[in-house]
């Protein structure tokens, strides 16, 4: 179990512990035994860690107002995803698509085997193959790393329900967030591809260009690879996109 595996089992686990103490609490104030309270709250428990452990993934791409891809643009991305996949042994995603003029993508995931990665339509028609190559060898590893899991449990569980207090989701989502996890990913998106230039001239793309994505959920904010500016001051970026750019100018 990686790290990312092990953050989501403290999630599920602190979400259980949470929903079972209010079911037992409810119970033992309207007179029901102890024993039946407690068998009640533990059976709620799981049930809710499980429940949002199978669905927190489908919400989150529903929230980002993802579609399957259909034009012959994506075409190109498809076979570039299966040949990543098929080359080193990784279990094919899904493929979504956000119809936008900005450049940006993101990975939601339960497990490896059940993930999906986002990309915007500007993504595919204004990038190279091999910049798209680097970005989905991205996603690819934070999938892989458990990253991606953790990433859409945090987003559904913490992000979208403090939407309405964006100083208080900047710090809850700033300390969950592991540090360095998009340069960590990078890194080995590079080993993936054996191409460096590739992923770093895409994110010197990201990091020129002025448009963003439109509307993005705030359950998904710290998910894509170059972060919205939504104009508020809780930006939840690790590292900054500069900052990667010159990690991978030094490989």
């Amino acid at each position: 179990m990686n790290t990312g595996q092990r953050r989501s089992v403290v999630v599920l686990g602190a979400l259980g512990v949470v929903v079972g103490a209010v079911v037992l609490a409810a119970l033992l104030l309207v007179g029901v035994p102890w024993l039946v309270a407690v068998v009640a709250g533990v059976v709620v428990a799981v049930v809710a860690a499980i429940g949002l452990h199978l669905i927190a993934w489908r919400l989150l791409l529903r929230l980002a107002g993802s579609t399957r891809p259909s034009g012959e643009a994506e075409e190109v991305l498809e076979n570039v995803l299966e040949g990543l996949c098929v080359s080193h042994g990784i279990p094919t995603p899904e493929l979504r698509v956000i119809h936008s003029h900005s450049i940006n993508s993101l990975a939601a995931a339960r497990t490896p085997a059940h993930a999906a990665i986002v990309v915007t339509s500007g993504a595919v028609q204004q990038l190279e193959r091999i910049e798209l190559e680097g970005l989905v060898a991205h996603h690819l590893c934070r999938i892989r790393r458990g990253d991606a899991a953790f990433e859409t449990l945090a987003g559904v569980l913490l992000a979208w329900p403090l939407t309405a207090v964006g100083w208080l989701r900047g710090r809850v989502m700033d300390r969950v967030l592991p540090a360095g996890r998009g340069l960590a990913a990078d890194f080995e998106a590079v080993s993936l591809t054996r191409y460096p230039p590739g992923l770093l001239s895409a994110l010197m793309t990201l990091s020129a260009q002025t448009a963003q994505v439109p509307s993005p959920t705030v359950a998904a904010l710290h998910m894509w690879i170059d972060e919205p500016d939504w104009g508020i001051a809780d930006a939840i970026r690790h590292p900054r996109l500069e900052t990667r750019i010159a990690a991978l100018t030094e490989l």
